[in-house]
């Protein structure tokens, strides 16, 4: 009986002592959780070798989304070795979307359409999806956190004002950095600009490596100048020429696309601006996820190129090219400093 009774208060103190290290653990585990927490120190983002996601957007001719494919309609390669499809998805899933608005001096004459653009994008996007806001122009600010409340959203996008210098390469590694505090595992950047890089503290081919890192689709709208009289055609103020070929460095990368919206409002009676937006939400909501074990089980850190194909040759498919094997511990992203 006595052994009985000793046993029970040995079991109960071990329980009682397991409680307590887990209720220490909460207040970390909450805040590690906790979206937007995102440091000046490096932000770490975690690719395991066996298990690798992407996701797919197939367009036909005319670049219309094409709907409830199979997976047999695809194939995907590593280094030029097949790989076995493990996971498909065709669903519309909950993405978290960060989106990245230019408001640099030149951008004033444009930001009315933009905004009323981007109204429109999030309006057309899954209910469910939680978006935050940055805007950058000399520095990089938080405009709004993570929220599925459109009218916050809306609220958000009217306090927007253009003014400075475009520091868009930082604007891109920072909403890389932020997103990853997004509940949903599918995530997104669409980023928005009339411009290039004239400020930022790191250049193209460091934050190119950053994107190719991080599982995140990107798009990006560059909106050219087509038409006389552009505040942003102030010759001497702003360089505001679309740098083409770096947005469709981090497009091509990620899956995503680039539009080049010469002209910028409206074309032919169409608001290209807008259009572009619509087209963007409406991709969101018509891609697959695809997912598949690697057949190279070294974890040894290097770059693994991705090549994912449909059968159908009316078809094109676009999917980030590549990923980083992790090696045994996390891989480190560096994030730039500065106000955020």
């Amino acid at each position: 009986m006595r052994w009985h009774v000793a046993a029970a208060t040995t079991i109960s103190s071990a329980l009682c002592a397991i409680l307590l290290l887990v209720v220490s653990l909460v207040p970390s585990l909450e805040a590690s959780l906790e979206p937007g927490t995102v440091q000046e120190s490096d932000v770490t983002i975690r690719v395991e070798v066996g298990l690798v996601t992407l996701t797919a957007t197939v367009v036909d001719r005319s670049g219309r989304a094409v709907p409830n494919l199979e997976k047999d309609a695809f194939v995907i390669y590593e280094d030029s070795v097949r790989q076995d499809i493990a996971i498909f998805n065709d669903e519309d899933v909950p993405v978290s979307v960060g989106i990245l608005f230019d408001t640099s001096g030149s951008m004033v004459d444009k930001l009315d359409d933009v905004k009323d653009a981007v109204a429109h994008f999030i309006n057309t996007t899954n209910p469910e999806d939680d978006i935050f806001l940055l805007q950058f122009s000399t520095e990089v600010f938080l405009v709004q956190d993570f929220t599925d409340d459109r009218q916050r959203l809306r609220q958000a996008i009217r306090r927007l004002r253009g003014r400075g210098s475009t520091s868009l390469y930082e604007a891109i590694a920072k909403g890389l950095a932020y997103v990853q505090g997004g509940r949903h595992k599918k995530k997104a950047l669409l980023l928005i600009t009339d411009g290039n890089d004239t400020s930022s503290e790191i250049g193209l081919e460091q934050a190119v490596a950053l994107a190719q890192r991080a599982e995140v689709l990107i798009y990006c709208l560059g909106i050219g100048h087509g038409e006389r009289g552009s505040f942003g055609h102030q010759e001497g103020v702003f360089k505001d020429t679309v740098d083409v070929d770096a947005l469709l460095a981090f497009t091509d990368v990620t899956g995503g696309k680039t539009f080049l919206l010469q002209g910028a409002h409206f074309k032919q009676g169409v608001d290209q601006i807008d259009q572009a937006c619509q087209q963007v939400a409406a991709e969101l909501r018509q891609q697959y996820t695809l997912g598949y074990y690697s057949s190279n089980r070294k974890r040894d850190g290097t770059y693994r190129q991705i090549r994912v194909e449909v059968k159908n040759r009316n078809f094109k498919v676009r999917a980030r090219q590549g990923y980083f094997a992790s090696s045994a511990s996390a891989t480190p992203i560096p994030q730039p400093r500065g106000r955020f």
